[in-house]
């Protein structure tokens, strides 16, 4: 019987997100956990409500490799909310996007920051969407 990481193909995984209020303080959680060894072709989040960029007070989204005891800090990927990068609703904002894709072991956990900058930025609910590939 074949398993996941046997078929061909991209697997999308939809993870809905909280709201990011802009008070709040940096904070990092958990976004996913590989299921089996497999490459991270692509994360891209939705959200529900336009938000405008700004270079003082903004929310920088960070995609961090948690490795499989979920506590790595490595920067994979990231969006900064700087003046003229707005959010749209329907529209994907790319989180991570590499030219050759991150292979990752069985558990790798990939976490998501909301980095506040000065006062920061609101950020509507959503859904973020990884992409991975078995290998």
């Amino acid at each position: 019987m074949p398993q996941p990481h046997d078929l061909t193909g991209t697997h999308v995984h939809n993870v809905p997100i909280a709201l990011h209020a802009a008070a709040t303080a940096t904070e990092t959680r958990l976004l996913w956990v590989a299921p089996f060894k497999c490459k991270i072709v692509s994360i891209g989040a939705y959200f529900d409500v336009a938000a405008t960029g700004d270079n003082t007070n903004t929310t920088n989204i960070n995609t961090l490799n948690g490795g499989t005891a979920g506590t790595g800090t490595t920067e994979i990927g990231n969006k900064d909310y700087a003046l003229a990068t707005d959010v749209v609703v329907g529209t994907e904002q790319v989180l991570y996007a590499p030219a050759t894709p991150l292979a990752v072991a069985a558990g790798t956990h990939i976490r998501i920051q909301f980095e506040k900058v000065a006062t920061g930025l609101a950020l509507s609910a959503g859904i973020v969407q990884v992409r991975f590939q078995g290998n």
